[in-house]
């Protein structure tokens, strides 16, 4: 049985395509990126669907836009600098941080009704 992939959302396709081509180098710091409609017209997408795809390409540090200018590939960190913060990896932190305190709420709780007794 062969099972066959769902294709992602075109946005994600756009900013992996995007993400792809900065890692690879074929897109360099500082480099300005096609308009949103011309990148509409390359990927066959409506261009609400380009910007929600720059969106995700900015949240995660892969570009800048500079209002009035245009969206710009981002600098490379620097040799020992954290990599840019993804809205992902902030979800993730603060799951790790609810769970963490609902774990410490529990344990509090516990306590509490072992030294009323």
């Amino acid at each position: 049985m062969e099972v066959t992939r769902m294709p992602s959302h075109p946005y994600k396709a756009l900013a992996d395509d995007i993400a792809a081509k900065v890692q690879r180098g074929d897109l360099k710091a500082g480099e300005q990126l096609p308009s949103i409609r011309a990148l509409a017209k390359e990927y066959g997408i409506t261009t609400a669907t380009v910007q929600k795809g720059l969106k995700q390409l900015t949240d995660d540090g892969y570009v800048t836009s500079v209002p009035g200018l245009g969206i710009f590939v981002s600098e490379a960190p620097e040799e020992g600098t954290e990599a840019p913060v993804t809205i992902q990896t902030v979800v993730e932190q603060l799951d790790a941080l609810q769970a963490a305190m609902a774990d410490l709420a529990q344990r509090v709780k516990h306590l509490e009704n072992r030294d009323a007794r």
